[in-house]
């Protein structure tokens, strides 16, 4: 065999991993860090959404607002999923699978379960006074909350936002730790280092890595012959579950990070494309005919409106992890302040803004004065609560996910990675 054949022959097998020279990848802790802040920003704005009603609703709403949801919704959480799966990465280089299993019950598992148990029951009181399906104390609308909801279908992935409301995203997250699992062990295996190499090599080509827009299509559309669409139901967790695997798959092979890099203008053009052939299709067909595409399965309507929800989805997706790559590499105090109160910050938002916003929307005031006391307020409330109850004092970081002072930050890696 000559010295070229085996070459080739390595380079099949041996994927060249991502970041095995260098050090901690900051940018990947700003993206964390922001997508959390634009997580807040954007249920901020929800109780002015006049597309998708909210546990606390505004009177008055405004078609901006939804042109904004609906801008950042195809990839805002693909990308932070995408991003989580990059960190399994990183955490299954230095844990066995026994200490990377154990660490997801503790960091998403757990405050998943203390959340709902916690913080859900008073959002969902809060909703039903506001939406005026309830009068009553909190006490005695619990055993209602649990009748209504416990009676529901519990074989289904919305069982997370049903009980869970926003902490939905931990219960993803936690499903798909376990789950991808067996399909990274497979990765780290011959055969399966061979696969990873082989689409190595594939988005060597300029443009290629836009070629995963056409499976991710494929299997968003034939997700709906499972189940018809809902928030947070099987459609969601198929779709999200492949970013989360592609994310890993990203971080195990630098030429994925060079496609990126190298295809950028490409990957916007994606989401331009995606954009204007939405609104075109919404022209001839009707919104509505459009949005019924993705929410179930209609032929041809399904593979061709999911073909275009994609190309955004994926398009900008990794377009902002290059913006991130080239601009986001690097560590300051708010970046250690940030990754530090992540999980606090995440935990409580939504709570707080629901509070805010219950009484904001009884304001005989307009919708800028409201959105900026509900953004304004709720922000200095969660600042102010993680400052003086949760970053203090030991007990409390714990319950709240957060690092325990005197650990190494390298060993708690945030539980959002």
């Amino acid at each position: 065999m000559t010295s070229s054949t085996m070459g080739i022959a390595e380079s099949m097998k041996k994927p060249v991993s991502a970041s095995s020279k260098a050090g901690r990848l900051h940018y990947l802790d700003w993206l964390r860090v922001i997508l959390l802040f634009g997580v807040f920003l954007y249920h901020v704005l929800k109780p002015f959404d006049p597309m998708i009603a909210w546990h606390i609703n505004n009177a008055e709403k405004t078609d901006a607002v939804m042109a904004i949801l609906m801008t950042i919704n195809p990839w805002g959480i693909p990308l932070f999923y995408l991003v989580s799966g990059a960190g399994s990465w990183f955490a299954l280089r230095r844990r066995s699978n026994r200490q990377y299993v154990t660490e997801r019950v503790n960091r998403l598992l757990l405050p998943l379960i203390i959340g709902s148990i916690l913080l859900s029951p008073f959002q969902r009181y809060l909703e039903a006074l506001h939406q005026e399906t309830f009068q009553g104390s909190f006490f005695s609308f619990i055993p209602e909350m649990i009748s209504e909801y416990g009676s529901a279908n519990w074989f289904t992935p919305a069982i997370f936002g049903r009980w869970g409301l926003h902490l939905w995203f931990l219960g993803f997250l936690f499903a798909f730790s376990l789950l991808a699992l067996p399909i990274f062990n497979w990765l780290k295996r011959s055969v399966g280092a061979s696969f990873t190499a082989w689409l190595g090599r594939l988005v060597e080509k300029r443009g290629a890595i836009l070629l995963f827009i056409l499976p991710l299509a494929l299997i968003r559309a034939l997700a709906l012959l499972l189940a018809e669409s809902e928030e947070h139901g099987w459609v969601d967790l198929i779709y999200f579950f492949f970013f989360f695997v592609m994310g890993y798959i990203i971080y195990s092979d630098d030429r994925f990070v060079n496609a990126v890099r190298r295809d950028r203008w490409l990957l916007f053009a994606s989401g331009i494309v995606g954009l204007a052939a939405y609104f075109v299709l919404s022209v001839a067909f009707g919104e509505e005919a459009v949005l019924d595409w993705g929410m179930k399965f209609v032929f041809p309507g399904s593979f061709v409106g999911n073909l275009f929800f994609v190309a955004i989805s994926w398009g900008w997706a990794l377009l902002v992890l290059y913006v991130a790559m080239k601009y986001l590499n690097f560590s300051n105090r708010l970046l250690v302040y940030g990754n530090e109160t992540i999980m606090p910050f995440y935990l409580l938002h939504q709570p707080v803004i629901i509070v805010v916003a219950y009484f904001v929307v009884q304001w005989d005031a307009g919708i800028l004065v409201k959105l900026l006391a509900i953004g304004v307020g709720s922000l200095l409330i969660l600042l102010g609560l993680i400052e003086l109850l949760i970053r203090p004092f030991r007990p409390m970081r714990r319950l709240f996910g957060m690092r325990i002072r005197g650990q190494k930050a390298e060993e708690t890696r945030t539980a959002l990675a």
